[in-house]
């Protein structure tokens, strides 16, 4: 009579030594210690526990009382998915159905398993190939929901139906989540109708298995007879004869009455059908029974001498022809019958689909707004089903919340309370949620079945002026850890009187209780809290619940202490640990790129992608690859692509955020390149166990060994002397800590690192705004213990320039060096906001760091940005000529003689230029920029560096300017031809050399310097040009005004200047494209003295999405149709790229490069990096008093029981959460996809929609129209997305099609039967932006093949009236659309409805009013609908605003800016004013109205900001409910190694009246006139 048990394997034997006891609990505990498995979502029935970890489930059983309590318990695997299988909920009536939500397909849905056991003795008798949902078959997908559902909630109380939750598509609500109800029908009946059915059906089938048996026997009983028969006529035996002849008539009799009863065959239900054509066989080693009669009369005959000998030959003949045609004939039965088995499974099947066999889930919505949880409840005083639910959910992984949306219960009862849900947990505005109904299980009859439910309440009492923690006399609540608590049903309006039944946060080293679920049978509770789960007796229930009655302890209690974890055992290969190999992809792994030349000759790429760094080497020409591919025997060895770091085993142990080539490295100057090469890198220490920051010098060349390998890890233990791993040379490990107020590095920004072209310094800025500059370490090479690095000098850049401006390191901020690494060119903020180049003298890199003047170096009135150290045209020349008077000089073109940058100084209107007009137009600046140009030196100084600059002074003196400025380039060349003893050939009085010659020489002069680099690596550094400054302190910005502007390279959108030419003064610009990516455009300088220049655009296939120069600044690196692009900086190579139009040359080899990830060490590594990341990012450097280094080693032990990327994420919900601020979100890592990332396969599995709710109808034999949503009819697109239900009138007019209404059913799509189903969504996969035939009944809607039938039949019978027959399915053809198009339809439906309701009522309420809903804040459409809703009713006497459900942005001072015009002067003329659509006032389109802005708990980030502004400022009333309460923002840049983030709220709010917070955090804008719609009414 017990429910339903399933149990899972044994434990398997791991210790056969007779000595020990291997299954002693010791050697039990000590086996398991270790093992993987995070357990969640826990379900039991009567002991049987369903859990999910690894992203599957698995079943396992409490052991019986009998048992040792520490027995191990096994558990085994239920399903595997590539996805994930959560939410399991056992049913508790009929706990062999389980329901879960599954990923197969790609969205969430509902599926059902059956988990009947069956007996080895009875295998046979099952159906083969069991269709879903049955015993033996898979599981059952019971939704086919658009968008997916959210999670299973339970079962109710009979067990026949499933709660679950799914985002609304209702057009009379805000979307919300909401709770539908599924009821399992099997042919019209409930779950419980189905298993008496079963009973009664396996029963009948058993009766007809054993008739059939019967029937076989007494075939065998006949051919005995018939045996006996003959025996007895050769014995001559007459009575013994006849005897067996009455024996052989009574069996065939008993025969022929079983298949008369076989008749009925087709009157088995399914189940008893499949298990009938299973059991049938053919006998197939004997003949007929007739055939052996007759034998046997014919044997007969022969004894009494009857026939002659030949008579007896024929009949020989005749008998065996018998026989041949009686075999053939027994063959073709065995075909016919092999032939109805087959038929049978196949009606089987089809009968399955339609019949009382099969399942049809019958979906309805629960009428409860808001309802997110629930559990349905029937008191015993009435026959009315009740629902306890949650009302809420909050979005972000806030602990001790006491937001707009806290969760809190609620009970509806249907006709109690006027019909209306009332509230439970009303005087708490904290978390309560999760409520379950517990019956108890006692025999007190005063024992009341209780509701269970978990809140983070902590009761306070007042007494005496001091507070004391007691539930019982609690007189306020205040939020602290969550806990299970419990309140005697049935609850009615009150205080709820809670009981406390777990103190988790005391037991459990301050971990939550994160769920818990009630075994229905034993009443028992098993309790989730980190990644065990724990058991909670009856008897320790009933002691917190009834503390005065008097208990006996229980002999020998089943897990009756909580705070002992079960000892489950998860036997698996968890294939999800096991080594990922990853294709990298481009661009979306690369990080960082750089490129460098090689002691042989070659160029390789330095690439970071995904944690991991790369050298992949440059093919010159990839035509020519089929040429040279390698045909072995040596011929034509590939290039060499190897990995720097990680190395093996160690994939996943670091993250490397980005890897610099050190382009000179300062080593012992030798004759020959010794070929080494050397990369900064900075990773996250392997040694540090949080994950610090730190930089190495790691080599990069081909004789290069993978840092970072795990090996030595395994050898040598976790030993820092022994590890084997890279040393760093700063940050990483530090006994002291590693934040940057601990003297470690904190959070470098990875983007901001810059190697100067020399090699000698660095530089970088990090979360705390500093910007620090560093010595590259030098390699002391060969001492006796092996290579180590010099010290370093490390100084962090003063806060401010020398003239009061800030200077603070953020992301966005640009370091760039120059050449010989003396200057550092910072663009940064200004106080004003805008942005400025500052240049800090940071002394001779020979004589370490002395930070000298930090000049600004453009005004703060404009935007001067993309910072590029050059020359100017002339000075190309200059160098020229210098070279040829003084050839034992060394060149000083390596030195910057100018700053070249982009400034939006010509400001220009885009757009309208006139505020005058509809929807006020406000002026808007087109960003565009220009190239200017900064001298670096004075004309004093410039002639002290060279004396040529006083013959060529111009940097443009071509046109009416040529005859003064020739004459100095004359007086030079004379000068030049005396001192080589030459006379001047005159030559038309131009003595200038010519472009082609400065070109040649110059290109002749770099190729010489490159050929040196690459042979010699230790070559002369370059020396910087000395900066004339001019006076420190200058207010005046005499350095700065300086500059000028290349007038003929045009002003555009500009996003920034990439390099200058190494071998010409021409600049390459980046540009922001349109439709996304980069347009690459070089701008070729003509000639000096000309200023003129030549535009040469990239062709439009080269759409760029990064663009890099090398660290020494030879290359640049191009990512662009998936292909990572090597150019060496000079002319000919920058032309050459415009022209490779297939990119074929100087590409990069990079395929078939791949990632080794090892899941266990990267789940280490994030969690580490997402805790130092909080620490570093969190707005709060106190980190709101909370002890971050224990939060750290309270969750760590739980990362090592993660077996599946969600799981990691759990864990870092849990910590994020410690902090107590909105804003906390964790999402966006890789997740294992049923998908594979391939698009195709994933629209095939996408669910469209129709656009309209649908109702199965078995009354109507199809799916029944509720309501077909109706947007604004004046708006054909939104946003220019089309927005109309493909099944309405204006999606279907304009074909010729009537649209279909309310009423009208739906019974087949594309001709298949939309009740042979579960889910008429089945048959729409797939088929978004499709066309689709309908076929609909037409019951309310106007059918147009009826009014043609009527047409015709008046014409034919001369308009005599035709009779109706009838409604018949008609075709339709329409468009299904995308679930994201389905909610935004069912959102634009509502706001519509909701704006003609406004107007509505202020008409009939006697004034005029406007309405407008704004969805978020964020971007072109959030601004979109605010101007679409706002300036058609600016002009009313009221406005509402609707900021309900806002998800929050950054345009609220927009707003706010137009609400704040004020009318302060009117116009009117002799035939026009504001009543007659003339001028009406100025400020124009200031709203002189009523304002009111609506708000709810889902009123969120800057939609809160918004309403306070509102509130502040003077506007308007705030009318709802409390708000969120996020008022803290942030900018989400804290990116995880796999693209997931555990967002840091990073930007703290301050009012002088409200101070921090905005009175937002954490407690939400409370309206002036609160009103809350009941969950009923509102539904």
């Amino acid at each position: 009579g017990a429910p339903f048990v399933v149990s899972p394997p044994q434990l398997p034997i791991v210790n056969d030594d007779d000595d020990d006891d291997a299954n002693s609990n010791d050697d039990i505990m000590m086996m398991d210690h270790g093992r993987l498995g995070y357990f969640q979502h826990p379900t039991i029935v009567n002991g049987t526990i369903v859990f999910s970890t690894e992203g599957d489930l698995y079943l396992t059983r409490l052991p019986t009382p009998a048992v040792d309590n520490m027995a191990p318990m096994t558990a085994m695997k239920l399903t595997t998915t590539i996805g994930n299988a959560i939410h399991p909920k056992l049913n508790p009536k009929h706990a062999h159905l389980l329901a879960y939500s599954a990923t197969y397909s790609g969205t969430r849905e509902v599926y059902l398993m059956d988990l009947t056991p069956t007996s080895p003795q009875h295998h046979h008798q099952q159906q083969r190939g069991g269709a879903p949902g049955t015993p033996g078959g898979p599981a059952l997908r019971l939704t086919y929901t658009p968008g997916g559902i959210l999670s299973v909630v339970g079962w109710d109380a009979d067990g026949t139906s499933i709660l679950y939750s799914a985002r609304s598509r209702d057009v009379r609500s805000l979307p919300d989540v909401r709770l539908f109800r599924l009821r399992l029908s099997w042919g019209g009946g409930d779950v419980s109708d189905e298993n008496e059915k079963k009973d009664e059906n396996d029963e009948s089938a058993q009766k007809k298995v054993e008739k059939k048996s019967a029937k076989k026997s007494r075939e065998k009983t006949v051919e005995g007879k018939e045996q006996q028969k003959k025996d007895a006529a050769g014995a001559g035996v007459a009575k013994a004869k006849k005897d067996v002849n009455d024996d052989i008539t009574s069996e065939k009799q008993e025969s022929k009455n079983d298949d008369e009863d076989d008749d009925d065959d087709d009157d088995y239900t399914i189940d008893q059908a499949k298990k009938y054509v299973d059991q049938l066989t053919v006998p197939n080693d004997k003949p007929p029974v007739k055939v052996v009669v007759e034998a046997s009369q014919s044997k007969e005959g022969n004894d009494s001498g009857s026939s002659s000998s030949n008579s007896h030959e024929k009949k020989t003949k005749k008998a065996s022809q018998k026989k041949d045609k009686d075999d053939s004939n027994s063959a073709h039965q065995r075909k016919l019958e092999m032939q109805r088995r087959h038929l049978a499974k196949l009606s089987s099947r089809r009968r399955s689909l339609k019949e009382e066999s099969s399942i049809h889930p019958i979906i309805k919505p629960v009428p409860l707004a808001q309802a997110t949880e629930g559990v349905y409840y029937t008191p015993s005083s009435s026959s009315d089903e009740c629902i306890y639910f949650t009302r809420f959910k909050q979005s972000s992984n806030t602990k001790r919340y006491v937001g707009g949306t806290a969760e809190s219960l609620w009970a509806y009862c249907p006709n109690n309370n006027d019909d209306l849900a009332i509230p439970l947990t009303g005087d708490y505005n904290g978390t309560s949620k999760s409520p379950s109904v517990y019956y108890t299980h006692g025999d007190d009859e005063d024992d009341n079945d209780v509701l269970f439910f978990m809140s983070d309440r902590s009761p306070v009492v007042q007494q005496g002026g001091s507070k004391k923690s007691n539930a019982a006399a609690a007189t306020e609540w205040v939020a602290s850890s969550m806990d299970l608590w419990a309140a005697p049903l049935p609850i009615s309006l009150g205080p709820l009187n809670p009981i406390r039944l777990t103190n988790v946060a005391c037991q459990y080293n301050g971990l939550d209780l994160s769920e818990y679920a009630i075994d229905p049978s034993s009443g028992g509770v098993i309790l989730r809290v980190g990644a065990d789960l724990h058991f909670m007796s009856l008897e320790s229930i009933k002691e917190k619940l009834y503390p005065s009655l008097s208990t006996k302890e229980e002999s020998n209690p089943p897990f009756s202490t909580a705070q002992q974890p079960l000892p489950i055992a998860v036997y698996s290969d968890f294939s999800n640990m096991q080594e990922r190999i990853i294709p990298i992809q481009i661009p979306k792994h690369i990080t960082t790129l750089d490129a460098y030349s090689t002691s042989y000759g070659t160029v390789s790429t330095l690439l970071t992608a995904r944690g991991q760094t790369f050298v992949a080497p440059v093919i010159e020409d990839t035509k020519s690859i089929p040429q040279t591919v390698y045909g072995g025997g040596g011929r034509n060895m590939p290039a060499r692509r190897y990995k720097v770091a990680p190395g093996t085993g160690g994939g996943g142990l670091v993250r490397i955020l980005s890897a610099k080539h050190v382009p000179k490295p300062s080593v012992t100057s030798a004759p020959i390149d010794s070929g080494e090469r050397l990369a900064l890198i900075l990773a996250t220490d392997p040694l540090s166990p949080t994950g610090e920051h730190a930089f190495y010098l790691i080599r990069t060349d081909a004789m290069a060994s993978p840092a970072f390998g795990f090996a030595a890890l395994y050898e040598y233990g976790d030993v820092v002397a022994d590890t084997g791993l890279p040393a760093p040379f700063i940050g990483g490990h530090l006994e002291s800590g590693g934040s940057t107020k601990e003297g470690g590095l904190g959070s470098v920004y990875a983007d901001s690192i810059k190697m100067s072209p020399c090699g000698r310094r660095f530089a970088f800025t990090d979360t705390d705004g500093r910007i620090v500059v560093v010595t590259t370490p030098t390699l002391l090479i060969k001492t006796e213990g092996g290579r180590s690095l010099e010290e370093v000098d490390i100084q962090v850049l003063p806060s401010e320039n020398e003239v009061g401006q800030p200077i603070v390191g953020k992301s966005e901020t640009s370091l760039v060096w120059s050449p010989g690494g003396k200057y550092l060119a910072i663009e940064h903020s200004a106080k004003n906001q805008f942005k400025v180049i500052s240049v800090a003298d940071i002394g001779s890199p020979e004589d370490g760091i002395k930070i000298g003047r930090i000049v600004q170096a453009t005004p703060d009135r404009f935007n001067s940005f993309s910072p590029v150290w050059g020359h100017a045209s002339k000075d190309f020349v200059i160098d020229l000529y210098d070279s040829a008077l003084n050839p034992a000089k060394s060149s000083s073109s390596g030195g910057a003689t100018a700053l070249i940058f982009l400034s939006d100084r010509d400001v220009k209107l885009a757009g309208k230029t006139s505020p005058w007009g509809t929807r006020a137009p406000s002026p808007s600046f087109d960003g565009h920029s220009c190239v200017h140009v900064l001298p670096l030196q004075s004309m004093e100084d410039a002639l002290v560096q060279s004396a040529i600059n006083k013959y060529i002074q111009a940097p443009y003196g071509g046109g009416g300017a040529a005859e003064v400025a020739m004459e100095g380039l004359q007086e030079l060349s004379f000068l030049l031809d005396a001192m080589q003893g030459q006379a001047l050939v005159a030559t038309g009085g131009d003595a200038s050399p010519t472009k082609d010659d400065v070109q040649t020489n110059a290109t002749e002069q770099t190729d010489e310097s490159n050929s040196t680099a690459a042979g010699d690596i230790s070559q002369p550094f370059v020396i910087d040009t000395p900066i004339s400054f001019g006076k420190e302190n200058d207010q005046d910005f005499s350095f700065a005004r300086s500059s000028y502007r290349i007038d003929h390279i045009p002003a555009a959108d500009y996003a920034e200047i990439v390099c200058q030419l190494a071998d010409d003064p021409s600049l390459l610009l980046l540009t922001q494209l349109p439709a996304g990516g980069f347009g690459l455009t070089l701008f070729a300088i003509v000639d000096w003295p000309s200023d003129a220049t030549e535009e040469v655009p990239a062709p439009a296939e080269h759409v760029l999405q990064d663009v890099e120069v090398s660290s020494d600044g030879q290359f640049i690196l191009t990512i662009q149709n998936g292909k990572l692009k090597v150019i060496p900086r000079k002319v000919k190579d920058a032309l050459a790229f415009f022209t490779d139009t297939e990119l074929e040359r100087s590409i990069a080899d990079i395929g078939g490069l791949h990632l080794s990830v090892w899941p266990n060490l990267e789940f280490q590594q994030m969690y580490s990096d997402s805790w130092r990341m909080l620490r570093d990012y969190f707005y709060d450097a106190n980190m709101h008093s909370i002890n971050w280094e224990t939060m750290f080693e309270r969750y760590l032990p739980l990362v090592e029981r993660c077996s599946k990327r969600e799981e990691l994420d759990d864990v870092l919900r849990q910590m994020i959460g410690e902090l107590s601020a909105l804003h906390s979100f964790v999402y966006g890592g890789e997740y294992s996809s049923p998908h594979h990332d391939d698009k195709v396969l994933e629209s095939i599995n996408d669910v469209a929609s129709l656009g309209a709710i649908l109702q199965r109808s078995v009354e109507k034999r199809g799916y029944l129209v509720v309501d077909v949503p109706q947007r604004d009819p004046d708006l054909h697109m939104l946003d220019g997305v089309p927005m109309y239900s493909p099944l309405s009138n204006l999606a279907l007019n304009l074909s010729g099609q009537a649209g279909v209404e309310p009423g009208d059913v739906i019974v087949a799509v594309n001709g298949e039967n939309v009740m042979d189903v579960p889910d008429i969504h089945m048959l729409l996969r797939n088929t978004a932006g499709e066309s689709v035939r309908l076929d609909v009944l037409r019951m309310e809607s106007t059918s147009k093949f009826r009014e043609l039938h009527k047409l015709k039949g008046r014409l034919l019978q001369n308009d005599a009236p035709v009779e109706n027959e009838g409604i018949s399915p008609e075709p339709l053809i329409v468009v299904p659309i995308t679930s994201e198009d389905s909610g935004d339809l069912a959102y634009a439906a509502w706001e519509w409805k909701t704006r003609e309701r406004a107007k509505a009522l202020a008409a009939h309420a006697g004034f005029t009013c406007g309405y407008t809903h704004v969805q978020s804040m964020s971007g072109a459409s959030a601004m979109d609908s605010f101007v679409r809703g706002f300036y058609p009713d600016y002009d009313k006497d009221a406005l509402i605003i609707d900021v309900r459900n806002n998800r929050g942005g950054n345009i609220d001072s927009w707003l706010l800016d137009t609400l704040q015009r004020r009318a302060w002067m009117y116009w009117e003329s002799r035939s026009s004013n504001i009543t007659t659509g003339g001028l009406g006032w100025d400020m124009q389109f200031a709203f002189r109205g009523h304002l009111i802005v609506l708000i709810n708990e889902h009123t969120s980030s800057d939609g809160e900001a918004f309403a306070r502004g509102v509130s502040e400022l003077g506007l308007g009333k705030l009318v709802g409910k409390r708000t969120w309460g996020g008022g803290i923002w942030l900018s989400s840049d804290n990116h995880l190694v796999d693209g997931g983030i555990a967002s840091a709220p990073e930007v703290g709010t301050y009012n002088d009246n409200l101070g921090w917070g905005l009175g937002i955090e954490q407690m939400g804008v409370m309206p002036d006139i609160e009103v809350d719609n009941n969950p009923k009414s509102a539904y």
